[in-house]
């Protein structure tokens, strides 16, 4: 509980040039949300550190967000200090490299889609898979995006993870991430990462990219304001988006909030939908998903805030 918020949040708005109130709906791929207390935007490690150092001395809650793109932030906002990550990058390099292997690092503000650039670029096959998929590279790695075959588990060699207690780095190997899917079961906040992709043809992976970038493109509402699939797809039978549309709910709507022509595990803001809208969408597709088929969907998505 923060002590005197009328005192501690103008001076740590002053210390930190942070933002104040600052609308969120800019910064999330929905285009919905309210205000956060207070924004920052860190551009290097250090400076996450002494933000979320002086946030723990002073009791102030700690929201973190990367690019905005698998997250719904509440009508109301989010209360307390709120840290973007997507100016954390320093530029994505190669460390380490031999006939069969090549490792690739980049923090965790770098867009997955400049990796997937930078992979094509240097003939380093292994990101194909991601061609489309928005956001940074700390989100994707944190909710293991990925398609029905590949994602990012299969890439990442290690993570650079910073403690936010006790604000000390370490490096986590794969065989001790604990991935699954559309999940990572982390504890700390990813910062970095090192990824192992495989020397081959440029062309051809050029090809393989295009060839996803079309299919998505072509069966996903890519340019909608939306936050992606919102659903998990269950474990057995249906995919998620197959259950929805079967369900008779393509192109239901409350308000500006619909469900998408093109994909039904896309709920979308069709102008100026609310948080309320979506969420009350989300719960019609629960219900009548549950009531056709006996089957509770699992939300894929974050919310966020009061």
């Amino acid at each position: 509980m923060v002590k005197d918020k009328n005192i501690i949040y103008p001076a740590m708005a002053q210390k930190f040039s942070l933002l104040i109130n600052e609308p969120l709906k800019p910064y999330t791929s929905f285009r919905v949300g309210g205000p956060a207390d207070l924004l920052a935007l860190p551009k290097t490690i250090g400076e996450l550190k002494n933000l979320l150092g002086y946030a723990s001395e002073h009791e102030i809650p700690v929201t973190l967000l990367g690019g905005g793109t698998n997250v719904l932030i509440s009508d109301k906002g989010i209360r307390g200090l709120v840290i973007i990550t997507t100016h954390l990058k320093s530029g994505i390099r190669i460390k380490d490299s031999n006939p069969e292997k090549c490792f690739v690092f980049a923090e965790a503000g770098e867009r997955l889609s400049t990796a997937c650039r930078f992979a094509t670029d240097h003939s380093l096959s292994g990101l194909e898979f991601a061609a489309g998929i928005p956001g940074t590279l700390g989100g994707a790695i944190a909710m293991n995006a990925g398609t029905k075959s590949k994602d990012m588990a299969g890439i990442v060699a290690d993570l650079m993870v910073l403690d936010p207690k006790t604000l000390v780095l370490q490096t986590i190997e794969r065989k001790n991430l604990g991935f699954s899917y559309r999940h990572l079961e982390i504890s700390g906040i990813i910062v970095a990462a090192n990824f192992g992709l495989t020397p081959a043809n440029q062309a051809k992976i050029e090809q393989t990219f295009k060839q996803n970038l079309l299919l998505k493109k072509t069966t996903q509402p890519v340019s909608a304001a939306s936050a992606g699939c919102f659903f998990k797809n269950p474990v057995k039978g249906m995919p998620a988006g197959e259950l929805i549309e079967k369900s008779g709910l393509k192109g239901m709507r409350i308000n500006d909030a619909m469900v998408s022509e093109l994909h039904a595990n896309y709920l979308v803001n069709a102008g100026n939908a609310t948080c309320e809208d979506i969420l009350a969408l989300k719960t019609r597709i629960e219900d009548t998903v549950f009531n056709t088929f006996k089957i509770k969907l699992e939300t894929e998505v974050r919310v966020e805030g009061e």
